[in-house]
């Protein structure tokens, strides 16, 4: 057999071979970092899920105080739902952004003023937030969460959330500016 075909077997087998893994290793490092940029996601997208559910049960319930008749234990539901918030909060700041965890903690900062005014306490800090009522803070502060987490997992148009105001049904614009 002729070494020359022999030789250019070899070398059309080694060219076929390095042009066939050298996009097959491409495509697999892509691959490989997409799943890593993903894997905390799905994740981060239920513990924000969990945080908004849970501060708004918690403003349900602490609006309620004076439609219970066992204040003890509406205090302790109170008192489950605000230990749960700030456990997620506390989750949140291990997988968010910085600015997903500012506006988590900002979350727990104004759901703690609103249980304050609730159980008869005074808002201390409504000067400095130029007398904006807590529950107004907290709204906003859930906002700016939910734009944070958006902008975290790549929703396009992270700050495209819908305003939480209240609807106003004798108002002819919606939603309100």
């Amino acid at each position: 057999m002729d070494m020359s075909a022999i030789i250019a077997s070899v070398v059309l087998l080694t060219i076929g071979a390095a042009v066939g893994l050298i996009p097959t290793y491409v495509m697999e490092r892509k691959k490989e970092r997409h799943a890593l940029r993903i894997r905390w996601d799905l994740p981060l997208y239920d513990l924000c899920k969990d945080c908004a559910a849970t501060v708004r049960q918690f403003v349900h319930l602490v609006r309620r105080y004076d439609r219970v008749h066992d204040r003890d234990q509406h205090y302790t539901k109170v008192d489950e739902q605000h230990a749960r918030l700030r456990a997620l909060v506390q989750q949140i700041r291990i997988l968010g952004s910085r600015e997903l965890q500012q506006a988590a903690r900002e979350l727990e900062h104004h759901a703690y003023w609103v249980r304050q005014v609730h159980e008869g306490g005074t808002d201390e800090l409504a000067a400095y937030y130029a007398n904006v009522p807590p529950e107004d803070r907290l709204r906003e502060s859930i906002r700016a969460l939910f734009v944070a987490a958006r902008r975290q997992l790549g929703v396009k148009d992270p700050d495209d959330v819908v305003s939480d105001e209240p609807i106003d049904p004798r108002s002819d614009v919606w939603p309100p500016t």
